[in-house]
């Protein structure tokens, strides 16, 4: 019998960490027991995004693929903060007003500011933060409707709300929209994402600012030129009849970077593309002896090429 993948292990496997790093890790856990002022143990993910080695939707991704995700309920139970009963009914409610768990425990008193900002933390890595810490700017909201459009942003509660840079800010309500903002950067590769909690009620308010002011005009086909994050993607594919991800990522990095270099949008071509992956990786094989490939992608005027060569590791 096969012992299932541990916490660090799936990280590995997903290319997120080496294996090293892993050490790393376990040696700053052990070391925590010592100190008296941190007095339990942080999760595995919470110090990989300490040391910068993967972000808060990394962590919630591989933990949801591989059905490792400890649920505030699970942990206001563990930690004693409520009763069984008590969290399940207030998560019957929850579902019968179509309101966040986390929403309906503040409404109803039941914990309060603080402990529910220490339990998201310690979980997701992601704060809890009032909408009133920010600040609208009239002038980022044409980019942010083109991310994330008045639909989407209703039907998966997230809201765009701060663009600096290259660095789109979203607030969230539940911790199943972090799986939604991660799926959205791959599409918006350009963008950087991060995220934080928000009450539902300043959900209900950003909403309103930025779509139902007159803003919510249909995506534009305009978007900014900055290829420097396409252009400087690579993946490493050893097997392409197993490394599907790997390889749907390239595709839509490939198709993002063909509009943005001015060509029409298409769609469908997913099938050819892997095709193509599979017998240049079957070429370059056999040619260099070398079943480690790394792909990136080139652009040429409005020309967009993938580039493949052997690789050592």
């Amino acid at each position: 019998m096969i012992e299932p993948l541990k916490t660090g292990e799936l990280f590995v496997k997903e290319g997120l960490i080496r294996p090293d790093d892993i050490d790393r890790v376990l040696s700053i856990q052990e070391k925590r027991p010592d100190s008296l002022s941190l007095k339990k143990e942080r999760l595995f993910g919470m110090i990989l995004c300490d040391l910068n080695l993967i972000t808060p939707l990394d962590n919630y991704y591989v933990l949801h693929k591989y059905n490792k995700l400890k649920s505030i309920q699970s942990a206001m139970v563990s930690k004693k903060i409520l009763g069984q009963e008590l969290v399940v009914r207030t998560q019957n409610e929850s579902q019968q007003q179509d309101i966040p768990f986390i929403s309906i425990l503040i409404k109803n008193k039941l914990v309060s500011t603080n402990e529910i900002q220490k339990l998201l933390f310690d979980l997701f890595h992601i704060p809890f933060r009032s909408i009133s810490d920010f600040i609208f700017n009239e002038k980022d909201s044409k980019e942010l409707v083109q991310v994330l459009d008045k639909q989407l942003s209703l039907e998966n509660r997230t809201i765009p709300l701060v663009l600096k840079d290259n660095t789109i800010l979203f607030g969230i309500i539940d911790p199943e929209n972090i799986l939604f903002i991660r799926n959205l950067n791959d599409l918006f590769p350009q963008y950087r994402f991060k995220a934080l909690f928000i009450p539902y009620s300043g959900f209900s308010w950003f909403y309103k600012i930025i779509y139902e002011r007159g803003r919510d005009k249909a995506p534009s086909k305009e978007k900014p030129l900055d290829l420097s994050l396409l252009l400087s993607f690579k993946t490493i594919v050893k097997d392409p009849e197993q490394e599907n991800e790997s390889i749907q990522t390239l595709y839509e990095r490939y198709e993002s970077l063909r509009q943005l270099a001015g060509n029409p949008e298409r769609h469908g071509l997913q099938k050819e593309f892997n095709e193509f992956i599979k017998q240049t990786h079957k070429r370059i094989t056999l040619e260099y002896k070398n079943q480690i490939i790394e792909f990136s992608l080139k652009k040429e005027d409005r020309d967009v090429k993938v580039i493949a060569f052997p690789k050592n590791r």
